[in-house]
């Protein structure tokens, strides 16, 4: 899966609002409220990687298709709205071969 600016915003307004857009997503429980692990096994977490358990907690929690906007999107074309330009087309062409490129 390759991840554009646009997906890396949407985590980072989940990441700060707990939303995105209309949708409203959980956070994931405390590390400390799962199950007890005997005292000879336990692991403390570094706040690092207690930020990545949380943005891919909330990366989980994204839909893999925004319903409304493929809805939104039909609509338009049924309607005969649907007009993309040529240079919106090279436009973003461009923009995902830079966003893919960078690593």
């Amino acid at each position: 899966m390759k991840i554009s600016l646009e997906e890396v915003s949407r985590v980072l307004e989940l990441s700060r609002t707990g939303r995105v857009g209309a949708a409203v997503v959980s956070t994931p429980p405390p590390i400390d409220a799962q199950e007890e692990i005997a005292p000879a096994a336990s692991v403390e977490f570094s706040p690092r990687a207690q930020e990545i358990r949380q943005t891919k907690f909330l990366l989980d929690e994204i839909p893999a298709v925004r319903e409304e906007m493929v809805e939104e999107l039909r609509r338009k074309i049924k309607a005969g709205e649907y007009n993309v330009s040529s240079a919106e087309v090279a436009d973003l062409i461009v923009r995902r071969t830079i966003a893919d490129n960078v690593r």
